[in-house]
Formats: C-alpha cells, sequence, structure tokens
C-alpha cells in the first residue's frame, strides 16, 4: 500500500472530523481544524514560492504550529527543518545553510535566537513571523486568513520523495542532517502504533522538544486517530503531571532522565493520573533501579523502546509490560534489556569487517528496515559509513540472547579500554545509580598515563542528599563491580549537559576535563 503521510492527515480528518487531534497548554486543534490550517498555510508557502523540495524551516518552542508546519510540508512536497532553540547562533546558521532554507517560521520569544535580518536575505530566506508582538513583516496568521478558501496544489509524490532533515541531538559532537523520505515517515508512524499496541481512544503524550525527530513520535494518531499532547514551551514534571490529569493521558513517553524527574515530583503529591495506563521508555537505556522506582510510585505498566534519528524514530526494538513484570518476578537481568524486534525490521549482530556473529556474541547492532534515512546531507563519506546494502550501523554495541531480546551494552564511541581491557560505561553507571544518595551520573575514560584509559564517574547527588566523599562512593562500586570496572575517581556537579531529549553529552564532559586537568589526580592530556 503505496499511503504516504499527507493520506493519513486527510484520512484523520475525514473519519474524526470533531475528534480532538493536538492539545498544547491552553490550545487544541480538531483534526478537521489542523487539516484546514495546514492547507492554508500550504497555500500560503506556495504564494511565497515554495515548491516540491524547497527547505521551509522553524524556529520556536512547542506550540501547535509545529504541527501545522509540519502537516503543510508533507502537502505540498516541502522539506521539514526544526531548528532548535537551544542551539547557538553559529549551529542555527549551520542549520539553515546545511539545509538550504527557503522560509524561516520565527516565533516571536525566539527572535533574538535568529541570525540579522540582513544575514537571512543574503541567504535567500523569507521569514515569516508567528507568536503575539513578533516583528516579522509577514504574519503567520494572516497568511493563513488571506489563503483559507485556497487549497494548496498537491504535487505528485512518491515515497521516495524528501519530507524532512532532522538534526542529531549532538551527544558525540557537531549535528548531521538525516534525510528522511515520506514513506519512512508513514511506516515509522504504522509501526509503532501496531508494535506499541496503540489505540483509537488513547490519548498520546510525547512531551520532548519536536526540533529532530520526535517530531514524527508526536504525530502518532496520524495512524489511528487518537489525540496527541504535546508540551507547552519546555518540560516540566510538574506541569506534565497536570497535563496528564486534564487531558485524561493514557499513554506517554519519557527519557529516563524525564522519568526520574517525573517520579520525584509525584511523591510530593497532590496529582491524578488514574488515567494513565502506561509509559514507554525511550531515547536513552533505563537502569533497573528506575524501573522498580517507577512501578512502586506511579502504579502504571512500563514499555521500553529503542530508536534513533537515523530510522526514522521507529521503535524497532520493544521490551513489553509483559516482559518488565516477567522480569521484576522472575528474572531481574531482563530488567536491562532494550527487548525484541518487530516483525517489520531486521537486526543484526555483526563484527568490525561487518560479519554476523553468533547468537551471544558482542558486536556493532546492524537494522533493516524500510524507515531508515536516505542519507546524511551533504556528507556522502558520512552517508557510506552508516548504511552499507540496505542496512544502518548503528554504532551501538549489544547481544542477542536465545530468546531474541538485544542487550544493549553502550555506544561504541564511549567504551572504555583500560589496562587492554573492554569496559562498558553504560553497567558502571547501572551500579552507580543503585547508591541512594546518587541522582545522575555519567562514566566515561579519560587519558591515562598507566592505564591508557582510567574509567571516571561524573556524579550529580539528589537534592538533600548527604554529602558523599569520593572514597565512599568507590567503596561502594568495589562491592559490586569487577575492579578493572571500578571507577579511579569520581567529581560531583550540580548538573550534567544533556541534549534537548535528555541524552547525556559525554563529548562535552570530556572536554571540559580536558580543559580542566587540575579535577583528577593523574594528567588527562590527549595521548
Amino acid at each position: 500500500m503505496n499511503i504516504l503521510p499527507r493520506d493519513m492527515i486527510a484520512g484523520c480528518a475525514g473519519h474524526f472530523p470533531h475528534k480532538l487531534a493536538f492539545c498544547c497548554g491552553e490550545d487544541s486543534r480538531t483534526w478537521q481544524q489542523i487539516d484546514r490550517r495546514s492547507d492554508a498555510l500550504a497555500s500560503a508557502l506556495q504564494a511565497l514560492g515554495v515548491k516540491k523540495g524547497d527547505t521551509v524551516s522553524i524556529l520556536g518552542k512547542e506550540s501547535l504550529e509545529v504541527y501545522e508546519h509540519f502537516f503543510a510540508c508533507m502537502k505540498i512536497g516541502a522539506i521539514r527543518v526544526g531548528v532548535n532553540w537551544r542551539y547557538s547562533l553559529p549551529e542555527i546558521l549551520h542549520v539553515l545553510r546545511d539545509s538550504a532554507t527557503k522560509v524561516l517560521l520565527l516565533r516571536a520569544d525566539c527572535a533574538q535566537l535568529a541570525p540579522p535580518r540582513e544575514e537571512l536575505a543574503a541567504l535567500g530566506i523569507k521569514l515569516v513571523g508567528y507568536g503575539a508582538g513578533h516583528a516579522s513583516s509577514l504574519d503567520y496568521e494572516t497568511l493563513l486568513a488571506k489563503h483559507v478558501a485556497e487549497p494548496p496544489a498537491l504535487p505528485a509524490l512518491t515515497r521516495d520523495d524528501d519530507l524532512l532533515i532532522s538534526y542529531t541531538s549532538g551527544t558525540t559532537g557537531g549535528s548531521k542532517g538525516a534525510l528522511i523520505s515520506h514513506g519512512a515517515v508513514a511506516d515509522s508512524i504504522l509501526q509503532t502504533v501496531i508494535n506499541r499496541g496503540f489505540a483509537p481512544d488513547d490519548v498520546w503524550f510525547m512531551p520532548a522538544q519536536s526540533a529532530w525527530i520526535v517530531v514524527i513520535m508526536a504525530i502518532y494518531g496520524l495512524g489511528n486517530g487518537m489525540t496527541n499532547v504535546i508540551s507547552h514551551d519546555v518540560f516540566d514534571a510538574a506541569q506534565f503531571l497536570r497535563d496528564v490529569a486534564r487531558w485524561r493521558v493514557t499513554t506517554a513517553v519519557l527519557p529516563p532522565v524525564m522519568l526520574s524527574r517525573v517520579i520525584q515530583e509525584y511523591r510530593r503529591g497532590g496529582y491524578d493520573i488514574s488515567s494513565l495506563r502506561v509509559i514507554s521508555l525511550g531515547s536513552s537505556p533505563s537502569t533497573p533501579k528506575l524501573i522498580r522506582d517507577a512501578y512502586e510510585t506511579l502504579g502504571c505498566e512500563l514499555q521500553q523502546s529503542y530508536a534513533m534519528t537515523e530510522n526514522a524514530g521507529c521503535w524497532h526494538v520493544c521490551l513489553t509490560s509483559a516482559d518488565y513484570r516477567h522480569a521484576l518476578a522472575h528474572a531481574p537481568e531482563l530488567l536491562k534489556a532494550a527487548g525484541r524486534v518487530g516483525v517489520l525490521s531486521e537486526l543484526s549482530i555483526r563484527d568490525e569487517a561487518g560479519k554476523p556473529l553468533a547468537v551471544g556474541s558482542v558486536g556493532e547492532v546492524w537494522i533493516k528496515s524500510t524507515t531508515l534515512m536516505k542519507a546524511y546531507v551533504n556528507l556522502p563519506a558520512e552517508t557510506a559509513e552508516a548504511l552499507r546494502d540496505g542496512w544502518l550501523r548503528t554504532n551501538d554495541i549489544g547481544r542477542l540472547d536465545e530468546n531474541g531480546y538485544l542487550f544493549l551494552l553502550d555506544r561504541k564511541k564511549f567504551m572504555i579500554i583500560t589496562g587492554g581491557v573492554n569496559v562498558f560505561p553504560s553497567a558502571v553507571e547501572a551500579v552507580i545509580i543503585e547508591h541512594p544518595s546518587i541522582e545522575e551520573v555519567a562514566v566515561l575514560g579519560v587519558p591515562s598515563d598507566e592505564w591508557g584509559e582510567a574509567v571516571l564517574a561524573v556524579a550529580k547527588l539528589k537534592k538533600g542528599a548527604k554529602a558523599l566523599d569520593n572514597a565512599e562512593l568507590l567503596a561502594f562500586c568495589r562491592q559490586r563491580l569487577a575492579k578493572v570496572e571500578c571507577p579511579k575517581h569520581c567529581i560531583f556537579v550540580d548538573e550534567l549537559p544533556r541534549t534537548s531529549t535528555g541524552k547525556l553529552q559525554k563529548h562535552v564532559l570530556r572536554d571540559w576535563l580536558l580543559a580542566n586537568p587540575d579535577l583528577l589526580p593523574w594528567s588527562v592530556e590527549e595521548q
């Protein structure tokens, strides 16, 4: 079936016209309303000269305009780019230039983040302002009102046509633009709705920032007509819990760092989350401790998902609620699994030469699916490295057990080689987080004359926790880890650097340590 995302919009608007489609703060749209408004925006963009294959970017915090913009791009074959408002000016300029942006939608309260008007004009970018108080000559609502009675001209589209560029969230360095097709987005939505058991009457809450690939996760309702809730502006644990109560949310996704904050806030009391039946964990690995805390505190089911930008955010690998229940009762080692592969995807564990390995062997995770990206924009060498004969090299290290469960050990780039022995930081982090005083931790390798790389922990204490010294934490580790896995040192910080989706930025920590060698009892000069 050659279904495209714009066909799914038409289906939802036709079959569920008066049902809530999107809710955000005080604003909401029915499926019919968002269809008509995105039609008007699509016509307005065409009047501004946007053609199939042109890029239309948006710079703003979470709002319903983000989805009207995405839907308009789907309809006219424009390429959607979300510009992360947390980026620096040079990073924003890189995204606009790299994507060859033709039109930029700019929210009023992000105007100070954008390049100067003359610089945008020099790049040939037309500016459309939205939100109260913007100073752009082209106004979003005025354009919609002018074109509301003009249906857009719908160009011929195929599954392989370009739909969006998602810039990576930067866990290991500079951002790359993953080019995603219409077919990949449609399949990502449908596969996830099927794999996760979403129902038409579900109310789905995706509270992460939409500038990158998670914008697809916020529109899963296109697959079955369910209501989609998004955060207003930025994520806040208390507001998340209030929104769950207000919109009677039934299912949500939370990265582990957000789930931890929600648990802490819920324990303060006063929140009704009785409608919530399941939380999907995603974005980064969760720890057994967090899983136990969530079940004990929130009283809903959990699921685990494994996805990435380069596969259109599709949840290829899932750990179900039944898996979690079985793990808690009978198989605690299963709490460390990412899950099993869905029937519409293929997964292989391979060695450095790309040769498939036997069950139980440790190697790099390769994925094959119709949801894979087409390329990294303007980066042919990086594309050739990532995509091999229809397979995606994920850069994740893992193993498959005899029951088909995938266990992710760590990112390939994060693996520590200390004294000639491989140490996976995630295994060390899973132990340290069990300490009652630790809220967050990052484990990484830093250069050492003695060890080649030394295992280092950077930790944040829980609010109100008693002071913890380096010796006490290291003694805690020695009781639970092999000697080679134990950190040689621990640094305590107020906050850990994270991306907008909660992923640890270990390259930022490493750069910080290299710039401040006095923080460690040994030299951290690059070898």
